[in-house]
């Protein structure tokens, strides 16, 4: 293994070593004061799947699963998560609201350069929006964020962010 590749395993395993020292110290902290009022400097990060039942990760691989072959790479597979996470949080939100959601959301992606062709895109939003409502329905958990991570294998790793609940 070239050192690049090294240094790059070693800094992903360090900030996966903090990430768990940060979690299991917040927990404890939670433990610790749960019933007593207390309130926390820092926020409570719940890493694991027993709130709601369900990684977030997983569902929203599934969600978007139809569509993967067509990400050749990092920056398109982060494209079609980020449309993904768009079509989700809309369909989480009462009819009315939807257009102008979508409309702001792609308007959005396409200056920050996560949305390519706005028409292709919107058409996928709307395709997974119906696929959310009428496949996932059971899940209402608004998804905050995601990060995407490649491996050295040529595979990806998906971390995502949810609410607890809406």
């Amino acid at each position: 293994m070239s050192v690049p590749k090294q240094l790059a395993k070693r800094r992903r395993l360090e900030k996966k070593r903090l990430r768990k020292r940060q979690s299991r110290l917040n927990l404890q902290k939670y433990r610790q004061n749960r019933g007593q009022g207390a309130d926390f400097s820092e926020p409570l990060v719940v890493t694991d799947a027993l709130v709601g039942g369900h990684k977030m990760s997983e569902v929203l691989g599934d969600f978007v699963a139809p569509l993967t072959d067509c990400a050749n790479n990092l920056t398109d597979f982060e494209r079609l998560l980020t449309l993904g996470v768009i079509a989700w949080n809309v369909a989480l939100q009462g009819d009315c609201y939807r257009e102008t959601i979508i409309d702001t959301a792609l308007d959005e992606g396409v200056r920050l350069g996560k949305v390519q062709d706005r028409q292709t895109d919107r058409k996928l939003v709307d395709w997974l929006v119906t696929r959310k409502l009428e496949s996932f329905a059971a899940y209402q958990r608004p998804i905050l964020g995601f990060q995407l991570d490649e491996l050295e294998d040529g595979g990806y790793y998906l971390s995502v962010m949810s609410a607890v609940s809406q």
